[in-house]
């Protein structure tokens, strides 16, 4: 799906009936390190925070992605936090985990290796398919 969307309409016809009426935005791949949740100011108890972001609006120039900054009470980021928490990477849609690329499984990316196609896959299909580096212990 993500290789199909068009930034100047991240939300087509027909599709996320969610707040169809507001703004939307899309974050591609290269924006994702754009995102970023902070304090608004010194970080002092009870002040609101701001998550910020950058989204596409052109395929042909993406110089041009909007700053989006949306301003968050404390009682916000709770709401934020609540809906985001204990959920599995996958839940998530935010491609925390990939297809491993040798069993076929999902393998959480931050615990992810190459392999021979530059495909994620679970250290233990590498070791299997292409023997354990010396210093791989398994786990």
């Amino acid at each position: 799906m993500a290789d199909d969307v068009d930034p100047e309409n991240p939300r087509p016809y027909g599709h996320y009936h969610v707040d169809r009426d507001a703004d939307w935005f899309y974050v591609d791949d290269d924006l994702a390190s754009t995102i970023a949740l902070g304090p608004a100011t010194d970080g002092e108890p009870g002040d609101d925070w701001v998550l910020t972001l950058s989204a596409a609006t052109s395929e042909e120039d993406p110089a041009t992605a909007e700053r989006v900054a949306v301003r968050l009470t404390p009682w916000a980021l709770h709401e934020l936090y609540t809906e985001a928490k204990n959920l599995s990477p996958d839940a998530r849609q935010a491609g925390h985990s990939a297809e491993c690329g040798l069993c076929g499984e999902q393998v959480p990316l931050d615990r992810a290796w190459p392999d021979n196609r530059k495909e994620p896959c679970h250290p233990d299909c590498y070791a299997e398919a292409f023997g354990a580096p010396p210093w791989y212990d398994g786990q």
